[in-house]
C-alpha cells in the first residue's frame, strides 16, 4: 500500500469524517473509497486533485512523505475542517 494512503486515512480521521462523507464529496461509493484508502485501488491524478482540494491541500502536500505533517497543515485551516464536518452532518 502506498504510504500516502495511510496519510489520507489519518487526515479523514483527524477531521472526524466518515468514509461515506468523503466518498460523497468525491462522487463515489463508500466501498470504492474504502478500497482507495486500503490501497487495493489506486488514486488517479484527477481523484488525487479532487481529494486534496477537499481538504484545502495541494496534491504535493497530500502525497509528499517529507512534507509537514498533514495534521499540522489542517490545524492551520480550521475553516476547512468545519466545512467538511458541516457537510458530513448535512448528508
Amino acid at each position: 500500500m502506498p504510504n500516502y494512503m495511510t496519510r489520507i486515512r489519518t487526515l479523514r480521521e483527524f477531521c472526524g469524517l466518515s468514509q461515506e462523507a468523503v466518498a460523497d464529496q468525491l462522487g463515489i461509493t463508500q466501498s470504492a473509497y474504502s478500497r482507495l484508502e486500503n490501497g487495493t485501488t489506486r488514486l488517479d491524478l484527477p481523484r488525487l486533485e479532487q481529494l486534496a482540494g477537499l481538504y484545502g491541500l495541494t496534491v504535493q502536500q497530500l502525497v509528499d512523505l517529507n512534507s509537514v505533517a498533514l495534521v499540522d497543515i489542517i490545524s492551520q485551516t480550521p475553516a476547512v475542517v468545519e466545512r467538511l464536518r458541516v457537510s458530513d452532518v448535512r448528508n
